[in-house]
């Protein structure tokens, strides 16, 4: 017959022990979760009623506490306060962080830093850490260390673009800023379209905002199109042409090497991904077309112009840097219905200062329903380093007919 053998669980004395262990364990559990979920800066007070010892409403409690603080005993209060708090929590941010703008507070600033670097190791959240070494490390003219605060300070607050950009663009007249912010840049954080936008419209350092643009391109990160834009509207107020000209061509896409030698750019209107002055320039507005798109007729991309006819318009224009000499502009259009001779043509123009004139027209002639060719021959003088091409609508009067083409394969060739 089998023999069932209860094991004793202890004695009463050790059964109340083990109890009371289990209590108290359970009182201090309860009482430190009460505290975190009352660690914000509406209860942080309540929530060291509780635990005086808690880690998250001490630092709830200084990072309050710093937005009030006066300098002397009462800063000196809450040092020792966020002493205490690294005591008890060592990792705790906030409490070294205050701790470091203290003692920046009191002249002692490399100190400090020492202290700010520490936290920002710590947390790329906390952004009087990191807005605060920003400032001193752009002060101090540490400028890859300023590259790195400013990305983190914008990533977290957009709301302070306007507050940092300004900063961040004046860094660029030092040369040793080039490749730390290119390669921030080149990670395509959310602030790169706006910092390059407000870097080309103020542009204090043309030949370091060209530097920054190419050491993008080389880290494989080149600026497109948009947001290049803005570079050349403004570099071109104050910029030779042909300064101008260099810049544009060493700045296009790796895709695009074939424009280099180029004297038109995208001659079949298929979309070159660079910018205007020398790309082209479309123009379309209210019964205005002026439009890429595949051409009827046995033409590929082609450029699609429309219009009222009421008045002149331009449809598309693109600068052009020739050197003197006698060219030939060719090309060739369709469209569906009769048009009248000269409704539309080609244009170049010098746009020299104080040498503005018309060098050459091109009338386009259609036949409904055909491909046609057309071409034109001109001179540019020597006194001519800038000029212009582009497509315009005349003004016909009042119709009810909409003039409309396609047109496509400009080739222009110096001659001579």
């Amino acid at each position: 017959m089998p023999v069932t053998i209860t094991l004793p669980r202890g004695t009463r004395p050790v059964r109340i022990a083990v109890m009371a262990l289990a209590l108290v364990g359970g009182f201090f559990t309860i009482r430190s979760g009460a505290a975190f979920f009352l660690a914000t800066p509406a209860t942080a007070e309540i929530a060291l009623q509780i635990d005086p010892t808690n880690g998250d409403a001490m630092s709830t409690r200084a990072d309050e506490w710093l937005k009030t603080v006066q300098m002397g005993d009462e800063a000196a209060k809450l040092s020792a306060f966020s002493r205490q708090a690294l005591e008890q929590s060592p990792y705790n941010v906030i409490a070294l962080r205050d701790i470091g703008i203290i003692t920046a507070a009191n002249d002692d600033e490399p100190g400090a830093e020492r202290l700010l670097s520490l936290a920002s190791r710590l947390s790329l959240r906390d952004y009087l850490t990191h807005a605060w070494l920003l400032d001193y490390r752009f002060r101090t003219g540490q400028v890859a260390a300023s590259v790195r605060e400013a990305d983190i300070v914008l990533r977290q607050m957009p709301e302070n673009w306007e507050i940092i950009m300004p900063a961040l663009v004046a860094l660029t007249n030092d040369p040793r800023v080039i490749d730390p912010l290119a390669r921030a840049l080149a990670a395509k954080p959310d602030w790169r379209g706006t910092f390059l936008y407000k870097l080309s419209e103020a542009n204090p350092n043309p030949p370091e905002t060209f530097a920054l643009l190419q050491r993008l391109k080389a880290l494989g990160s080149a600026a497109s199109k948009e947001e290049l834009d803005q570079y050349f509207v403004v570099a071109g107020q104050k910029t030779p042409v042909r300064t101008l000209y260099a810049q544009w061509v060493a700045l296009l896409p790796s895709s695009a090497k074939g424009e280099s030698a180029a004297l038109l750019h995208d001659p079949d209107f298929a979309g070159l991904d660079a910018p205007p002055p020398f790309g082209w320039r479309l123009y379309p507005s209210e019964g205005v077309y002026a439009e890429r798109g595949p051409g009827p007729g046995g033409m590929g991309s082609a450029l699609f112009a429309s219009f009222a006819g009421d008045k002149e318009t331009v449809f598309a224009n693109q600068e052009l840097v020739l050197y003197p000499g006698h060219y030939r502009l060719s090309g060739r259009a369709f469209a569906d219905d009769a048009i009248d001779k000269g409704t539309f043509r080609w244009s170049v123009i010098c746009m020299t200062k104080e040498h503005q004139a018309q060098l050459g027209q091109a009338p386009i002639t259609t036949i409904p329903g055909k491909l046609v060719s057309y071409a034109i021959e001109f001179d540019v003088p020597a006194d001519c380093d800038q000029q212009g091409i582009a497509l315009v609508g005349a003004a016909v009067g009042d119709s009810f007919d909409t003039p409309g083409l396609y047109v496509d394969g400009l080739q222009l060739k110096r001659l001579r």
